[in-house]
């Protein structure tokens, strides 16, 4: 559902959506705390957290400043403030909840730091120099921002501000709790009946005139003519013409009913046998992929005895690119050359595919 919603409940969506990209990233970059070791953040430093300043402990922190940033500014459409009072209107919500939230992060504003510079000025509270950290030579480069920075120790700056941070964090992250919990919904997506693809070399120019396969509109080429298929496929090595015409037999072998065990075991290798088991869930992987087509630009990744195969879906009619493109969706036939012979290994779902794209049928 396409949608540019600013109401309390597209906005609460709209949060939600944040929170999960958030979570994304930060978890990619943790910071270990001993919670055990603090009950009050008002006495505690960084220290007593457990954390220990080095590089990637600073990089940990300065991601969730950036994060942060817009739940915590003013005129922020997710304004973690201005979700509150949504909330508190909101009948899906325990208002008890919500008001201890509140409480928490008016609390929080209350906690201060003070960073005494070598000049003898001051840099005041928590929100002050976390903004000279995010735009002195983050998200921004301010000169004055930065020569604050540089004339005060990374190591006591990170002492200083990592215990608020992490306390923010905490926030969204039982306000997120608290909205789901509350049933709010997650943000919708554009509704439409096209793939989306990534074109990597639009100068190329080619123009975007598939017609007959719907589906694949959005990809830079034109419909193919018999002839054109003949060429392309004439155009393949020997080798790559055996590795595609097992990758399509196998497919077709995973549409029959009933299975045929022997037919298929003949084209897969013998060491994954087991498993493939009988075959049943690869069958069913294939059969829920409507109006499938074989690509036949057979790809070569680790080595020439390696082959894979893509099997794109809703390939109504055959269709031709020569520009690179990122598409979505496809499927991929991994095969094997064992004693000159190309043998199945496995089928994956491919959610994108990078590099030259160049044929399709």
């Amino acid at each position: 559902m396409e949608s540019s919603n600013n109401n309390g409940a597209g906005l609460l969506s709209l949060f939600l959506y944040t929170m999960q990209e958030y979570d994304g990233i930060v978890s990619s970059v943790p910071l270990r705390t001993r919670d055990d070791l603090c009950s009050d953040v008002v006495h505690c430093t960084s220290r007593d957290y457990g954390f220990e300043y080095e590089e990637v402990s600073w990089a940990a922190v300065s991601i969730r400043m950036m994060l942060q940033r817009k739940y915590y500014s003013n005129g922020e459409s997710v304004q973690l403030k201005r979700l509150l009072a949504i909330a508190e209107r909101d009948q899906r919500f325990d208002g008890v909840k919500v008001a201890e939230i509140r409480r928490r992060l008016k609390s929080l504003k209350h906690r201060e730091v003070e960073l005494s510079l070598p000049n003898g000025k001051v840099v005041s509270g928590h929100f002050k120099n976390i903004e000279d950290v995010v735009y002195g030579g983050l998200l921004h480069a301010d000169y004055d921002k930065a020569l604050r920075l540089r004339s005060f120790p990374k190591d006591v700056r990170f002492y200083a501000l990592a215990p608020f941070v992490i306390e923010r964090e905490r926030l969204i992250v039982d306000f997120k709790e608290l909205c789901l919990s509350s049933g709010v919904c997650e943000i919708g997506t554009i509704e439409g009946d096209r793939a989306p693809i990534a074109g990597l070399d639009v100068l190329r120019g080619e123009d975007r005139l598939i017609a007959k396969s719907p589906y694949w509109a959005n990809v830079a080429g034109h419909d193919a003519m018999d002839e054109e298929i003949e060429k392309t496929v004439d155009a393949l090595s020997e080798d790559d013409k055996n590795a595609l015409l097992v990758a399509m037999d196998f497919v077709e072998m995973l549409k029959s009913e009933p299975l045929d065990l022997k037919a298929l075991r003949s084209v897969v290798l013998r060491d994954y046998w087991a498993d493939w088991d009988d075959f049943g869930q690869a069958s069913e992987m294939i059969k829920s992929i409507p109006a499938p087509g074989a690509s036949t630009h057979v790809m070569h990744e680790g080595g020439a005895e390696y082959a894979q195969v893509k099997i794109l879906p809703k390939v109504s009619h055959a269709w031709v690119t020569n520009t690179p493109q990122v598409l979505t969706g496809m499927y991929l036939v991994l095969l094997t050359k064992r004693f000159g012979m190309w043998k199945v290994n496995g089928i994956m779902n491919s959610c994108v595919e990078n590099g030259e794209v160049e044929r399709r049928s």
